[in-house]
């Protein structure tokens, strides 16, 4: 029960991550590598006085092999998903990304014990459904072709595979730093990103919105995944994984009603109430 109330406690910061995630996007997709580079970087400073800390001076292997592993799917994920706006639609991307959570369940179920229930693989297939309805697609798309279900595919095992290396780390290297693990997923993340950044028009004048929502974000992100890294090893991926996440998006869409000023149309009420009713069943 503690562990439920701590996922929800970090809903919040999942808010703020969104919002200032939103802030940029609303600029088009002209800022965000340069924008997620200084994320990641500042995700980095922020593990270092955790790191010396902790006295964490000799990092294990098994956190150094899972934090790289995670920084190259950070940084694939953002890359394709960019590339897949423009190939395919923001809505079936979000369907990829979202059904990331499938795969640590289903590995879960067969790898490490983790029962899932009837009840909450519906619960879980319902969230999903949630945020494809929640998530707002003004510019869609409607060309499909090969290379864009390809992107779908990259981002659905990026997205699940963040979630699957946060399992391994909690269950196989409790003992090694995760704080060690993230700074090295945060590191890798911005040196593979640095390169996709291109000069810009318009950066001189909205360098300040972006360095403070990257900032914001990077602190969001930091205390997330350092949360989720730890509860990984307790907690069942069918219920650490929708709650958050279905939690998460459902905040976002509530709260952007009011600090953006987005209307509740009746797609994103009735995927509120699927949301609900999603994580109702994930957790009966």
């Amino acid at each position: 029960m503690k562990e439920i109330f701590i996922i929800l406690a970090c809903v919040p910061l999942y808010v703020v991550n969104s919002f200032c995630d939103k802030l940029i996007s609303s600029k088009g997709n002209r800022y965000n590598y340069i924008y997620t580079c200084i994320k990641f970087f500042i995700c980095s400073l922020c593990m270092i006085p955790l790191l010396v800390s902790e006295g964490a001076i000799e990092f294990g292997l098994g956190c150094l092999i899972c934090g790289i592993a995670c920084g190259c799917m950070y940084a694939t994920s953002k890359t394709v998903m960019l590339r897949g706006y423009e190939r395919t639609s923001v809505a079936f991307m979000t369907l990829c990304h979202s059904s990331g959570m499938i795969l640590p369940c289903i590995l879960g179920h067969f790898i490490w014990d983790e029962k899932i229930s009837f009840t909450a693989l519906c619960g879980i297939l319902i969230a999903i459904v949630s945020i494809v309805l929640l998530k707002d697609c003004k510019s869609e798309k409607s060309k499909f072709d090969v290379i864009g279900v390809i992107y779908g595919l990259i981002i659905f095992l990026t997205s699940g595979g963040v979630m699957v290396v946060q399992k391994l780390m909690g269950i196989y290297f409790s003992e090694q730093s995760v704080t060690s693990y993230n700074f090295y997923s945060f590191i890798v993340a911005f040196l593979i990103l640095c390169p996709f950044i291109k000069p810009t028009e318009g950066l001189k004048h909205n360098i300040k919105r972006i360095v403070l929502c990257a900032a914001g974000s990077a602190v969001s992100l930091s205390v997330i995944s350092l949360v989720m890294t730890g509860l990984a090893g307790k907690v069942p991926s069918s219920i650490l994984f929708p709650l958050f996440n279905g939690s998460g998006i459902i905040f976002v869409c509530i709260g952007s009603a009011f600090v953006f000023k987005e209307k509740l149309t009746p797609k994103k009420i009735v995927g509120l109430i699927a949301g609900i009713l999603g994580l109702c069943l994930v957790n009966l």
